[in-house]
């Protein structure tokens, strides 16, 4: 082989090394932009999730240590929040046994106009 040969076939290379490393740039450069794009929104999410977070905080009163504040005291203050929880968890079982009863006694004909294309 001619030693030009070998200069057309490095050169060959090079170009599409350039072309591979170009169209890697571009690929990458797009993802970049739409990343700019999805921070912006998370921007914007964390900081109302912020502003709840300011709310929720001004609305709970500061304790003491609980080590400070003594055993009853503290029994006192865990009974309480097992009766909030308890009754929460009771309004959600309500909420789940007043949905099945609707399911479980719903009239299995109410929609037969819509089947019969009436």
């Amino acid at each position: 082989m001619p030693w030009w040969s070998w200069v057309l076939i490095w050169v060959g290379l090079v170009l599409v090394l350039l072309a591979v490393l170009g169209a890697l740039g571009y690929w990458l450069f797009r993802k970049v932009v739409l990343l700019q794009g999805e921070l912006a929104k998370f921007e914007v999410l964390l900081e109302a999730f912020e502003q709840r977070a300011q709310t929720l905080v001004s609305f709970t009163p500061a304790r003491s240590n609980a080590i400070v504040r003594g055993l009853r005291e503290v029994q006192v203050e865990r009974g309480e929040l097992n009766d909030v929880r308890d009754e929460t968890k009771e309004q959600r079982r309500e909420q789940r046994l007043e949905r099945a009863r609707d399911l479980t006694t719903a009239d299995p004909f109410q929609y037969e106009h819509l089947v019969k294309g009436n």
